[in-house]
């Protein structure tokens, strides 16, 4: 029997593997810029901050690339029984770790830890004169990449706590977030399901359209140095959502947009649904940047229930799974080899 899985298990890597080189999956050059060394010690800071009535919150410290600490949170639930589901938050520009204490108020409830970390120059990581919204494009392309990469090595930490179901883990982030968040997923494996809230592609439409308040003096710079699209485009390539977000299929997601947005605008916001895979479920609202919070948040728990309660940690039934599939693959070669030997070797 175990031989028999072994060898169904190995066709369908097999076929896997030739599927997902002619769709293009990560390891082009692009994935290259958040690769890192996962077996770099952590050395993580834990703290008990506070409690409210349904959750606990730590402040954790962890290790990441650049010689860089990263500061985050840990919100976990008082309810249900460990291990947690858990969703990874990103804040919006300008936010903080703290912005998902929020969301860990409707979340915690229902049985979810949350982990945030503040991106480079948010939070505690702030630095006076700098912006991750800034003219030196290298420093943001550079701010992103890390602020990536610092959220997958959160998610090396979640999987040293026995309290956190590493087999259940998802996404949520809004506008920063949510650009930022269209990467992480794209190339962060170990994400199950991620709600993406006016989050955009085509980072120089972005810089072109939006209205943010950070974003006019990147444009009025650039015409003065007369930096053309064509080259910022080129050098946005390493961040630019619409070449990581399709990475994420088949994995499930959510988008919540905005009709009317000039923060994000919608046309980004369009772009960034389109390219994603399937499979997906798409809310637009009549509203500008702040989408009605109201119908976003019961949509994106309704959405976590789904596609992480009931997907713990159970190997045998993963190797069921492997096993169907495989068998069903096996089954489809068999019946391509006799309608060829009917077909007398010729394939129509």
């Amino acid at each position: 029997m175990l031989q028999a899985l072994a060898m169904w298990l190995s066709l369908a890597g097999l076929l896997t593997g030739a599927i997902l080189s002619v769709a293009g999956e990560p390891g082009d050059e692009l994935v290259k810029y958040y690769e890192y060394d996962s077996s770099e010690p952590l050395n993580p800071e834990i703290t008990k901050v506070r409690e409210e009535d349904s959750f606990i919150i730590y402040k954790i410290y962890y290790d990441s690339v650049n010689n860089v600490r990263v500061p985050a949170l840990l919100i976990v639930p008082k309810i249900g029984k460990p291990p947690y589901p858990c969703i990874v938050f990103l804040h919006g520009y300008g936010g903080s770790k703290e912005d998902a204490i929020i969301l860990a108020r409707v979340a915690a409830p229902r049985g979810y830890a949350i982990f945030s970390i503040d991106a480079v120059y948010h939070g505690e990581r702030s630095v006076p004169g700098k912006e991750l919204y800034s003219k030196d494009l290298e420093d943001s392309r550079r701010g992103i990449i890390q602020t990536v990469i610092d959220l997958r090595r959160g998610v090396d930490l979640l999987e040293t706590l026995d309290f956190v179901d590493s087999d259940r883990i998802g996404y949520a982030g809004g506008s920063m977030g949510g650009i930022i968040g269209a990467i992480f997923v794209g190339v962060e494996p170990r994400i199950k399901a991620a709600v993406i809230v006016v989050g955009g592609g085509n980072m120089t439409l972005m810089l072109q359209k939006s209205m943010h308040p950070a974003i006019p003096p990147i444009r009025e710079y650039l015409a003065k140095i007369e930096m053309s699209w064509s080259e910022v485009e080129e050098l946005l390539r390493p961040v630019e959502p619409l070449n990581f977000i399709w990475r994420f299929s088949p994995r499930p997601i959510q988008f919540h947009c905005g009709r009317y947005d000039r923060i994000v605008p919608a046309e980004a916001q369009r772009q960034l649904v389109e390219k994603a895979g399937e499979p997906k479920e798409i809310y637009w609202y009549d509203t500008g940047h702040n989408v009605p919070l109201e119908e976003v948040v019961p949509r994106a728990l309704e959405f976590f229930d789904k596609y992480l309660k009931g997907a713990g940690k159970t190997r045998e039934r993963g190797l069921y799974i492997l096993f169907i599939l495989a068998s069903i693959a096996a089954a489809c070669i068999v019946a391509y080899l006799k309608y060829r030997v009917m077909c007398g070797g010729r394939v129509a």
